[in-house]
């Protein structure tokens, strides 16, 4: 089992601490922060990536894992010389495996402000029912 997949229950239960890793174009590679809110219905991922582009976000459901990619998209004018530098130019990657009780079919997706939000459904068969006594 890869231990860089974290498990998607009522809450995670491992935590990805690997330091960012270098990728082949020598941009380095974190993990972003996150939250995971749960009701009876749905999961709700939210991922803060500031300076990603809607463009270079990817989302894939891949046997049990839903894996997120970004790039984060710094521009500087070529005249400009940093004097100081903070941020650093580095991708993000974060990886969640989906329990059984997730429908991996039904997810939803939307960046707005720089905080992807992901919408995980449970599937109706594990959701909680309330039986009527007669």
């Amino acid at each position: 089992m890869n231990t860089n997949h974290e498990t998607l229950d009522q809450s995670v239960v491992e935590e990805n601490t690997q330091p960012a890793v270098a990728t082949p174009r020598g941009r380095s590679v974190r993990r972003p922060r996150y939250r995971i809110d749960s009701t009876a219905e749905a999961h709700t991922v939210q991922v803060d990536l500031p300076g990603a582009v809607r463009e270079s976000v990817k989302l894939v459901v891949d046997d049990g894992v839903l894996t997120l990619r970004a790039e984060r998209a710094t521009s500087v004018p070529s005249s400009w010389k940093s004097l100081h530098r903070e941020l650093s130019e580095a991708d993000y990657e974060l990886r969640l495996r989906l329990n059984d009780r997730i429908n991996g079919e039904a997810l939803t997706a939307s960046l707005e402000e720089g905080v992807l939000t992901v919408v995980l459904l449970v599937k109706e068969a594990a959701r909680p029912r309330t039986i009527v006594i007669e």
